[in-house]
């Protein structure tokens, strides 16, 4: 039973194949590359467009926004010649105060939305990056009811994510869950058939006392960050009183569906 990764910057791990071959010695061994901007689409297409192990994705993510109005003929182009690409994003609104765009709104939000746009016009999925900003997210989603996805590194309540349930949409759950108590609760409560897990590999880990505990499979080593996708899964299955074996395929079903239909 190989474990789904679905959110996962291998291309920015210097010993990415290293990383991997240890996850797939402890049955971890699919993943989705997000896209950031044109010249990492480039990169991890030339490093990893022949790994049948990885899915690649393309978008503008919205750290890396170009200063210009929008403008998605690059992404457009991009998605006609490499139709391996299986969702558009990473995409979304970052409102922290340290983000390079926090003082331009707008910006992110017109960039956000020509993304979506153009989701819509291929009928393909999203992975939307959330920050601070759920609910000008769901205001953008009301537009096009007909685009779906991911909510990556889903954190806030369950009301917030059920918002997203309703409209179609999985959630993605990170090492947060060690952290907040409301996203634990809220990937608790909801339908194990919308949960995917991540590890955002290398930007986020589980903390270090966590990542021995029971349910983790086995002990996670701590110069691997791609095994603490293990950690996460083994957390929220301990909420749920769920066997962690049944939710481990759950969420490759789930990953499957949903890149891989």
């Amino acid at each position: 039973m190989i474990g789904f990764d679905s959110h996962c910057h291998l291309d920015f791990l210097d010993d990415a194949a290293q990383c991997m071959a240890g996850a797939e010695a402890n049955s971890l061994g699919r993943w989705l590359v997000p896209g950031t901007e044109p010249a990492q689409w480039h990169k991890a297409y030339q490093q990893f467009s022949e790994d049948d192990r990885v899915l690649l994705a393309a978008g503008h993510h919205p750290w890396f926004l170009p200063e210009s109005p929008p403008d998605t003929q690059s992404l457009e182009n991009w998605l006609n010649h490499h139709g391996d690409c299986v969702a558009i994003g990473e995409i979304g609104l970052d409102f922290f105060r340290h983000h390079p765009h926090s003082d331009a709104a707008e910006h992110q939000f017109n960039w956000f939305m020509a993304q979506l746009a153009v989701a819509s016009e291929r009928g393909q999925p999203v992975i939307i990056h959330s920050v601070k900003a759920h609910d000008r997210i769901l205001q953008g989603l009301k537009r096009l009811p007909q685009v779906s996805g991911v909510v990556h590194g889903f954190v806030g309540p369950y009301a917030q994510a059920k918002a997203y349930l309703d409209r179609g949409f999985y959630l993605g759950a990170g090492s947060v869950v060690f952290q907040s108590a409301k996203t634990l609760d809220a990937f608790t409560r909801m339908p194990a058939d919308r949960i995917l897990v991540e590890t955002d590999a290398p930007d986020q880990r589980v903390p270090e006392q966590h990542r021995n505990e029971p349910g983790t499979f086995q002990a996670i080593t701590p110069d691997n960050p791609l095994l603490d996708w293990q950690a996460t899964l083994g957390r929220i299955a301990e909420a749920r009183e769920m066997d962690s074996t049944v939710l481990r395929e759950q969420v490759r079903q789930n990953a499957a569906s949903l890149f891989e239909p």
